[in-house]
């Protein structure tokens, strides 16, 4: 009987020890004091830490669908992984060249949320960005069938950075954030839908591929948004309401993108082989949500 009590022990011990190890720890609360009667509450749906060994499936798509990406970078779901406590997103080549006349030959990564209806709250990630002429964002969007019944296309750009930029050298360096209203109710002009922006950025005092950062949004109401960089509060957005009394009312996903833009130098070969070089981590993508507070 003592055997086997101490075998029982032993069993229960372990297993809570397994179990303790599997819990992951709470994440802190946002940078942001809630509201009076409010508190933050963590977003399940939009939020990851990057632990697993793969990436988890039940949240994110591997690549951006509905969009191949910006020749010649293709999004190809082998540039993204997740090992380490990080996601990881290379920037490779393809070989041999992919389409019709091998117009597509760099491989490029994006993840982006199963969830597709992220509303009012407090958005943050923690990146690294890669030191190629690639981009390394982070950005919300609402989805094309919601924008085509509402008439109009939001996107919310918290971080948008290039770790080597050449034609605007400031990418390399600032928070830079941005709103674009795309009206799709109204007439196109020269085969465009008009785009009311309004962006602001900040200097970071280093450049973004030196060392991780935080970029966080708190994404307050249809024309509100404030942003943290590494937890305080460095710039706000508010956003024309001339056109419309409420642009950003629309519900969206996220996305965390590595691509080509077709206004910057294309990075070298050598550069893309680089590994030293050619990665964007992200240490983890959190979402909360404002909740009544019933503690009184």
């Amino acid at each position: 009987m003592m055997k086997i009590w101490m075998l029982s022990t032993v069993v229960c011990l372990a297993a809570g020890a397994r179990g303790m190890a599997s819990r992951e720890p709470v994440p802190p609360p946002p940078p942001v004091e809630a509201p009076e009667g409010y508190k933050w509450v963590l977003n399940q749906a939009y939020s990851d830490e990057f632990n697993g060994r793969k990436l988890d499936d039940e949240k994110w798509h591997n690549h951006y669908p509905g969009w191949k990406g910006r020749v010649p970078g293709l999004f190809v779901p082998e540039s993204v992984q997740v090992d380490d406590g990080l996601l990881r997103i290379k920037i490779g080549l393809l070989d041999p060249p992919r389409g019709d006349d091998g117009e597509w030959w760099i491989a490029c990564g994006a993840i982006q949320s199963k969830g597709q209806e992220a509303g009012y709250g407090y958005y943050e990630t923690r990146m690294k960005a890669s030191s190629l002429r690639t981009s390394s964002t982070f950005w919300l969007m609402n989805p094309r069938k919601d924008a085509e019944k509402a008439g109009k296309r939001t996107e919310l750009d918290i971080q948008e950075c290039i770790g080597d930029a050449q034609r605007w050298p400031d990418f390399k360096h600032q928070f830079r954030s941005n709103t674009h209203i795309t009206f799709m109710n109204e007439e196109k002009v020269d085969g465009e839908y008009p785009v009311v922006k309004k962006g602001a950025s900040y200097d970071i005092g280093s450049n973004v591929d030196e060392d991780f950062h935080t970029y966080g949004c708190w994404w307050v109401d249809a024309k509100t948004m404030h942003f943290y960089l590494d937890g305080e509060h460095v710039q706000t957005i508010e956003v024309s309401t001339e056109k419309d009394p409420s642009p950003f009312d629309r519900k969206m996903f996220i996305n965390l993108v590595c691509e080509i833009y077709d206004w910057e130098v294309l990075p070298e070969k050598e550069q893309i082989l680089d590994d030293s070089k050619n990665t964007t981590y992200y240490d983890y993508v959190r979402a909360y949500t404002l909740e009544k507070d019933d503690v009184k």
